[in-house]
């Protein structure tokens, strides 16, 4: 039993059009319920250092032997 033509493009157009509807629906939801970056005082980014501390990768070396 053949389908028509007709039947088969109607099925996939909503079936497009519901992927479509969906995936913006989400996008848009994603973008509103984005959360701001916590901003640091500036006592928390005294506590922050760009410099490696060699001792603790000497202590991680002592914990694998």
């Amino acid at each position: 039993m053949k389908k028509n033509f007709s039947q088969v493009f109607l099925f996939l157009a909503v079936l497009t059009l519901t992927v479509t509807t969906l995936w913006i629906y989400l996008s848009v939801h994603r973008a509103l319920n984005k959360s701001d970056k916590p901003i640091l005082t500036p006592q928390e980014t005294k506590v922050l250092s760009p410099i490696l501390d060699d001792s603790v990768f000497e202590e991680l070396k002592k914990r694998n032997i």
